[in-house]
């Protein structure tokens, strides 16, 4: 994958963690421990990667660190989700996105769709292949990229259409800065959280979504069983760069 491109999109995680994350009270600091780290193994367009070591990860108060490990990739970074799940994280010339979800994952992780619990961060390069999903997600959610936007459909290898402005339909859309938006899809229906290998399901969908100067999309999807829904803001909203 292109070296400005990747760490273009590392540096825009950073200013993602610095708009996101949680602020805590000095009292409520002083209990604070890191949570565990897991490292995910990657596949993808020079093969196997064995996991990550020696990863620092965020500190948060006992009671909901005690429920939440760090899951961190090669390419992608890393993401709060709940302890005991698996992660896999595929990647190429286009981006890279790292999954998490409860269990081992199959024998295929190249065609996985996800009806349950799960979290999907995705990184889009802007100036690679990933365009055109950078495109289609910020046509949706990102009005002042239509320059960027319009200029991948004049290539014409993706018809027009695809390239649908405007928030899906029946999405709740919150935009948190300029470049930082959150998004809610209901359950049972299509939008922005599942435009991911998470598929429609009894259950809402969670996320957020960013762009920096060279259009590659950061988006982070959550969707979590009523038990642990109560841990989606924290997931949503403590990040950290590698």
């Amino acid at each position: 994958m292109p070296a400005a491109a990747h760490c273009n999109a590392r540096r825009w995680l950073l200013i993602f963690a610095a708009a996101s994350v949680l602020t805590l009270s000095a009292g409520a600091r002083a209990r604070d421990v890191q949570v565990p780290f897991v490292g995910c193994k990657s596949d993808g367009q020079v093969g196997a990667l064995p996991p990550p070591k020696d990863i620092t990860t965020p500190r948060l108060p006992l009671p909901i660190a005690a429920r939440l490990s760090w899951y961190a990739s090669n390419n992608t970074g890393g993401v709060l989700a709940p302890r005991g799940w698996g992660c896999f994280e595929l990647y190429g010339s286009d981006g890279s996105l790292l999954i998490v979800a409860p269990g081992a994952f199959g024998r295929d992780p190249f065609s996985a769709r996800l009806t349950g619990p799960a979290i999907q961060l995705s990184i889009s390069f802007g100036d690679t292949s990933g365009r055109f999903e950078a495109a289609k997600i910020a046509a949706r959610l990102f009005p002042e990229r239509k320059a960027f936007v319009d200029s991948v459909i004049a290539e014409d290898i993706e018809p027009k259409q695809n390239f649908v402005s405007g928030p899906f339909p029946h999405d709740r859309i919150e935009r948190l800065t300029h470049d930082l938006v959150a998004f809610e899809t209901p359950a049972n229906t299509e939008g922005m959280g599942t435009m991911s290998r998470l598929v429609k399901s009894a259950d809402l969908i969670r996320g957020r979504a960013s762009m920096d100067r060279d259009n590659n999309a950061i988006v982070l999807v959550v969707r979590l069983a009523p038990p642990q829904a109560d841990l989606a803001e924290t997931i949503l909203n403590v990040r950290k760069a590698r």
